[in-house]
């Protein structure tokens, strides 16, 4: 399966969007390492809070009566299948009674906009969220209309249009006042349990259609409880099944626990229980529990006939499934930056990692510095999905702190090839070279000299002259520029990972015959990378990419991976030269 073909079908199986409007938005996103994306302000993630919570009982033909979702990381769209939801939601919206008494969530806003109704929340507007009926038509603006004007004969204000002033900012407390003399207005602002948290809430309602897609003709509704002060609600998500089915689902787990496609929630520890009536299991420290029962179904999920699409997904290759072998285990590469650029070496390592992927390799890219925070258990998580039979991860390790050689030990026996990216140091550039790994690359730019330049003064007046150099000539130059700070003289290194520009694929004869002389320099050029520009995002082969750039890629990935030496895990060599070194 390609990969665009499958990321779409994963976010499909989440969010319920049609095959077209999937594959727009996904070539939108920077790259595939979120297919399903994170609401960005914590406004946008607090209104879907709420909208989650007064949705929570919705009945339908699917999850809680939402046909469709449309994921971006500043907005929402849902798409109801019946008026009767919006009707739900309508008392979330402001308004001010005849006591001057505040209701709803404060500085909400609600207008009609393009055939449905959207909510707005923030003083800046930082979340919205729009709200369309279905395909065939619905009038949810008439709706709202209906609402205004029903309070409106009530005699309150409605709070909640355009135009609207916000309420005041509370003024700050002064040190010797008493906390119980707030405002009312400020104690409403601190008493928003959604306030508190609300990322869990946002993550559910973005991938609603997961539940109907793990079990045929079910139906979920979602509840929330407080938790203790300051710590935001606390989310049931109650499964239905006919009867027959088994409670017990690995898959919940699987996907739930899964860091790009899904929200990446722990599992608790003891917090999975099944008897005969129930299946009871906890994430995150009791913040979301996962209820599966059995009953008799309503008639609308009855009609419901989608086939379970979750499989490619649950298919994806972790660690544990890598057999062990007896020796060194996977191989362990090293990337070094002349200049200690530590951006450049990422993007190459993602870029090889995401590659070896796609050949059917378990692969790991390894950042290793000293981290502010001691005791950080090393540990790796998925940075793509890559296609059901593959993986790639991305992991920390901590040199300083921790012990780098029991976390590469591990790595070589979950993973075929861990990619090291280590914190360099630009004036002793030896230091951020460790015997641990198998080989070393060194990551610099491709551009080979071709000319030079030289001033002179005759006659009171300045000549320029510019001399073609040979491609010896251009090794050397190139050597003593872009490798100044590396000590290749003195260390083995295994050879270089040139950069290219995006649109270069191939090589002329002069780049050919300067390659040589760096091989016989002790410095052979294994391959060559696309460089994105700085302002431009870094897409793998993993990402949507252009065929012939994935190719490119592919290609040279292929041709570093067979310029590598064995694992060997004997760093005795590199070991004694390092330490030379720093005896001269």
């Amino acid at each position: 399966m390609l990969i665009e073909q499958y990321i779409v079908t994963v976010r499909r199986q989440f969010t319920g969007e049609s095959l077209t409007g999937a594959r727009r938005r996904l070539r939108e996103l920077r790259d595939w390492s979120e297919p399903v994306p994170v609401a960005t302000h914590s406004d946008q993630e607090r209104l879907e809070s709420h909208l989650l919570q007064a949705l929570g009982a919705g009945r339908g033909r699917h999850p809680l009566g939402i046909s469709e979702i449309v994921p971006f990381a500043d907005r929402l769209v849902l798409r109801l299948e019946s008026v009767e939801l919006l009707t739900a939601m309508l008392p979330l919206l402001p308004y001010r009674d005849g006591r001057r008494s505040r209701h709803g969530v404060v500085d909400l806003r609600a207008t009609a906009k393009r055939g449905g109704v959207e909510l707005i929340l923030g003083r800046s507007g930082s979340g919205r969220v729009l709200l369309v009926g279905p395909r065939s038509g619905c009038d949810l603006a008439s709706v709202l209309v209906a609402h205004m004007a029903a309070v409106e004969a009530r005699r309150h204000l409605p709070l909640w249009t355009e135009g609207t002033p916000h309420d005041p900012l509370p003024r700050p407390m002064r040190s010797s006042r008493p906390a119980q003399a707030t405002s009312r207005t400020a104690r409403g602002r601190r008493e928003d349990v959604h306030a508190a948290s609300p990322r869990l809430a946002s993550a559910v309602l973005r991938r609603l259609h997961l539940w109907e897609r793990l079990a045929d003709d079910s139906t979920v509704t979602v509840t929330s409880e407080p938790q203790s002060e300051g710590c935001g609600l606390a989310w049931t998500v109650e499964r239905l099944l006919p009867q027959g089915n088994d409670l017990h689902d690995e898959n919940i787990a699987v996907v739930l626990a899964d860091p790009v496609a899904g929200p990446g929630l722990t599992a608790d520890l003891n917090g999975h229980r099944c008897d005969q009536k129930q299946c009871v299991q906890t994430f995150a420290s009791g913040q979301l529990t996962v209820r599966t029962v059995r009953g008799e179904l309503a008639p609308a999920a009855r009609q419901r006939t989608r086939a379970r699409v979750t499989s490619p997904l649950l298919r994806e290759r972790h660690p544990a499934d890598r057999t062990v072998t007896e020796g060194p285990g996977g191989h362990v590469l090293q990337l070094i930056s002349p200049m200690g650029d530590d951006r450049e070496l990422m993007d190459a390592a993602e870029q090889l990692a995401a590659a070896w992927a796609q050949q059917g390799l378990l692969t790991l890219v390894l950042r290793v510095d000293s981290w502010d925070r001691q005791n950080r258990k090393t540990s790796w998580r998925r940075s793509r999905l890559t296609g059901g039979s593959v993986a790639m991860f991305k992991g920390k390790a901590d040199f300083v702190h921790g012990n780098l050689e029991a976390d590469i030990t591990k790595a070589r026996a979950d993973f075929d090839h861990i990619i090291v990216v280590k914190r360099q140091w630009v004036d002793v550039p030896s230091l951020g070279i460790t015997p641990l790994a198998d080989d070393h690359l060194v990551v610099a730019n491709g551009r080979f000299p071709r000319t030079t330049r030289s001033t002179t003064a005759h006659a009171g007046k300045l000549q320029r002259h510019t001399t073609d150099l040979s491609p010896a000539e251009s090794a050397v130059a190139w050597l003593h520029t872009r490798l100044a700070r590396i000590p290749f003289a003195d260390v083995p290194m295994t050879g270089l990972l040139l950069q290219c520009a995006l649109e270069e694929h191939s090589t002329d004869s002069f780049d050919g015959m300067v390659d040589a002389e760096l091989t016989r320099h002790g410095m052979p050029v294994l391959g060559r990378l696309p460089q994105p520009n700085r302002r431009s995002p870094l897409r793998t082969v993993l990402d949507h990419l252009p065929d012939d750039q994935r190719a490119f890629v592919m290609k040279q990935s292929a041709q570093i991976r067979r310029g590598l030496g064995p694992a060997r895990a004997d760093g005795t060599v590199l070991t004694a030269a390092l330490r030379q070194l720093m005896e001269l």
